[in-house]
This record gives C-alpha cells, structure tokens and sequence, in this order.
C-alpha cells in the first residue's frame, strides 16, 4: 500500500508531493487542478510503465490525433508520448523525465528518453549501446531513441519514439515486453463513463459463485431492495463480438429478468464501483468522478461499505469528486473509521499545482463552517 506519493513532470504537474496517503484516498479540487491526472500517475505507477498502459493513456485524451491537412513531423520530438510531460515535451536525452512512486522510496520510476546505437561486436553480434547526446552528435548511424524506465541501477526499454505512433500502436518490434517489467500493485479503474461492458462481464466471472457475489448484490440493496441476482447473458442483437454480454438483474416480485442498464445510473455506478472493488484485492481501486449518478443519501452508505472492504481485502482506493455531498458523506465514513482515510485539495497557485492535505478534525471543522473544500 502506498504510503505516500510524488509525482513529477507528469501532464498538469511540474512537481507534487502528498505525504499521507492511507486505505481510502479522496482528492478534490477546481477543473484542471489535476484530479484524473492523480489518478492517471497512481496508474502509471501500478503498472510500472508498462507500454499498454502508456499508449492508453496517450489514447484516452485524444494525445494521438493525426490531421489529414498536415503531414505527421518525422521528428520523434514530435511523437504523442510527449503529451504525457509537463508542458507537453519531451525530455532531453538522459535528463530527468517523469518521477511517480512514494517520496522516501528508491523504488520510484523515472521514464524518460534514451539513445541507442546497434553495433555488432568482434563476434558479429548485433547488440544495442546506450549513448549519451554527446556521442550522438558525433554518429547519427543505426539510431534508436526510446522511451525507458529507469529504477536505481535498472534500466528498461519501454518503446521507439521514432518511428510512427501508429506503428508503435500496433506493436511489432517498436515495443518492448520484457519479463521484469512486473506489475507495482494489480489495479482496477472506474471511469467517469465507467468501465466497458466486456471488462464488467470478465470481472464478474470473476466474482460470481464465489464469497463476495453476495457482498455485491446486499449494496445493490442500498438502492434496490428488492434485487436479489446478477447474471451476464448474451445479447445475440449485437451479433457475435466479444462486446455482446450484458448484465441483468433479478428482482423480487418481477417474473422475468431485468436489463441492469433499466433500473438507473445509480445502480448501474454502484455495480461497476462493488465489481471492481472484489476484484481490487491487494491492490488498487481508482474511482474519477466518485459520485456520479449516485444520490447524495446513497453516497455515505458507499463510502462506508469501501471504508470496510478496503481494510478486509487490503485494498487502497483512490477516489476524485466534485460534489459537496460526496465530501460529506466521505468525512461522515471517515469518522467511523478514522484510521483509515486521507482527504487532500489540489490548488492551482502561480500557475503550478500545489497540494493541501487536511486532517479528518480540519476538514470535519471545514464542512461545519462552510469553507470551501471541493
């Protein structure tokens, strides 16, 4: 579990610290103070670098935009991975590029841009050696630049910067898969549009006949008393893609089942949040834009039941919100389990973001006199 967290060079942020974190985590703060930006680092991080999670990261934002008026620039300056650094620009090779993982840590990851030359030994080996920009200047022949990872004395190639990002999507030799590139913590993410229908029905299969399918179904209950099971069938409407199984429900008193989709944003927000939450063991749990689509009389119950599935399966969550219910019903949890939670604000001053950790008294003394802390 992460203790504590820093985050340098990364979209939003030149450089940040939160230096106390614990089992549920809520951040708050104005559009573009970076919340899903937090969220995207603690994923990066999880993943440690690994391309997939880079190229999707790339991708969700619409980093990979190609205009059909304008020519794609050859320069590998120019390649979309440079939208996940501060100011949108890639590091010079060999300095310092992104920094995420926990503040004391030497486990913290630095991804940034490295030169290689592919040059065959006496042997006639072909091997790839690391130059430093000095050396480039002096022979530009057989060149790869890459993005790299970089953890204490390890190196590791992540992906070619210069070839074309379409290419670098579709994988082939331009990404690099290697066997110590292991996952920091296994993690799962609720979106703000939450998760795809195919993933959900994975995850299900997951939980399903096992002790926590019951556990899922009693905080559906929260909403919809009556519901008593969840089942995925396909929809042969949608032909045969791997995207056609679709969640249905069992309520008490209705003979036949019901599309989960029919009985409203709640439930649906509550059922993708609990499935990811049972799958998140031992891991991670990041959830954008908490309390969408549930009502504000809902929300204490939710945190509550995360407070106390966070301690029993040892998982950490991560949550973002806008809303001032959300926050009540974070800090009337909290109370509850006052061990267990953290509350911080991401401010934008002087044009960088800074973080403002507050103690489960101040932001109890915050909410009772109004202060703004959303």
């Amino acid at each position: 579990m992460l203790k504590s967290f820093q985050i340098r060079n990364f979209r939003l942020f030149d450089q940040i610290e939160v230096k106390k974190l614990s089992n549920i985590n809520l951040i708050v703060g104005m559009n573009n103070a970076g919340k899903s930006t937090f969220l995207e680092a603690v994923e990066l991080y999880a993943s440690n670098a690994s391309p997939m999670t880079i190229l999707e990261l790339v991708e969700s934002r619409q980093g990979s935009w190609i205009s059909e008026a304008q020519q794609h620039p050859p320069n590998f300056l120019s390649n979309p991975i440079r939208h996940l650094f501060f100011s949108h620009k890639l590091p010079d090779i060999g300095e310092q590029g992104i920094i995420v993982g926990e503040i004391s840590s030497t486990s913290k990851i630095n991804i940034g841009v490295a030169v290689y030359q592919i040059k065959s030994d006496d042997e006639g080996t072909m091997k790839r050696i690391r130059i430093s920009a000095e050396q480039l200047y002096e022979d530009l022949s057989n060149i790869e630049v890459i993005l790299v990872a970089e953890e204490g004395e390890k190196t590791r190639r992540i992906l070619r910067l210069d070839k074309d990002f379409r290419e670098i999507r579709r994988g082939s030799r331009v990404v690099y898969e290697r066997q110590d590139s292991e996952l920091k913590y296994k993690w799962q993410f609720v979106s703000t549009e939450n998760m795809p229908n195919r993933k959900l029905a994975a995850l299900w299969d997951l939980t399903s006949l096992t002790s926590l399918e019951s556990e899922v179904i009693s905080a559906l209950k929260l909403i919809e008393p009556k519901i008593s099971g969840v089942a995925f069938v396909e929809d042969i409407s949608k032909g045969r893609s791997s995207d056609n199984r679709i969640p249905l429900v069992k309520v008490e008193g209705i003979d036949e089942p019901l599309p989960l989709k029919s009985m409203g944003d709640g439930l649906n927000r509550l059922f993708h949040i609990m499935v990811a939450l049972v799958n998140a063991k031992d891991g991670i749990l990041l959830i954008d834009e908490f309390e969408n689509g549930l009502h504000w009389t809902v929300q204490p119950k939710v945190w509550e039941i995360l407070f106390h599935f966070s301690e029993k399966l040892n998982v950490q969550v991560f949550a973002t919100t806008h809303s001032r219910d959300c926050v009540n019903g974070f800090d009337s949890a909290w109370n509850k389990y006052p061990l267990l939670g953290a509350f911080f604000r991401l401010e934008v001053k002087n044009n960088l973001i800074k973080v403002k950790e507050y103690s489960s008294e101040t932001l109890a003394d915050s909410i009772e006199m109004e202060v703004e802390t959303r």
